[in-house]
């Protein structure tokens, strides 16, 4: 049931992606102006944490105890959920053992968990990903290590709006998403599935001159 659910959101944003291009193509003779381009794909990931829904009852005993909703633990594509909403989609491909809460990943998960209440009429989300893993997450034998040092790292971090999830390193995903293996953490703010702004930073994460710089972004954008 999870995988048909994933595919047919996957297959909702394939279709809008396709029916914003044909769009594009029918209006090139009319528009000269540049269009923000497209997000490239639905992105599946493993996630390990997903604080988002609050469970029915503490502690969690048993799987019925969690709100349906909550994807922890299971594969699923934050990309398709989200459609056309605003988010800051945030890949991270340093090691989260060397990252702590005064990292610039946990403070820029932080300031969207913050945000992410504010504008909740808008619809506003955020997601981490580690890019951790040798192949899909199945295939990976060191999987629940790197499940644990995610998990450890988004305890200390404390941004339960923000689920923290986990990737292969290397993927046409990946590759479609323009994330280089160079490239730390990046940093991709989009709506209505067209890309706003994208950033890069070094592995301890966005500087807080980029933080301010996201978090403007964001806002203008929102209520422009």
């Amino acid at each position: 049931m999870i995988y048909r659910i994933c595919g047919l959101m996957g297959l909702f944003v394939a279709v809008a992606l396709s029916a914003v291009a044909q769009d594009e193509k029918q209006d090139e003779p009319k528009a000269k102006a540049v269009k923000a381009p497209l997000v490239p794909a639905p992105f599946r990931a493993f996630l390990v944490t997903d604080d988002r829904y609050p469970p029915k009852t503490t502690p969690i005993v048993k799987a019925t105890d969690r709100d349906s909703r909550d994807r922890t633990n299971k594969m699923h594509c934050l990309v398709c959920e989200n459609g056309p909403n605003p988010v800051v989609a945030v890949f991270v491909r340093a090691d989260p053992l060397k990252l702590d809460a005064s990292s610039g990943v946990a403070m820029l998960a932080q300031e969207m968990n913050k945000l992410i209440p504010f504008y909740r009429a808008d619809k506003l989300a955020s997601f981490d990903i580690f890019l951790r893993l040798d192949g899909e997450y199945q295939d990976d034998e060191d999987r629940d290590a790197r499940a644990q040092e995610v998990r450890d790292f988004a305890a200390s971090v404390k941004a339960p709006n923000v689920p923290f999830g986990l990737a292969p390193m290397k993927s046409a995903t990946i590759d479609a998403w323009g994330i280089g293996e160079a490239d730390e953490v990046t940093v991709v703010f989009y709506r209505n599935l067209r890309i706003v702004k994208r950033w890069t930073a070094p592995a301890d994460g966005p500087t807080a001159e980029q933080i301010k710089e996201i978090k403007d972004t964001v806002e203008a954008e929102i209520n422009k």
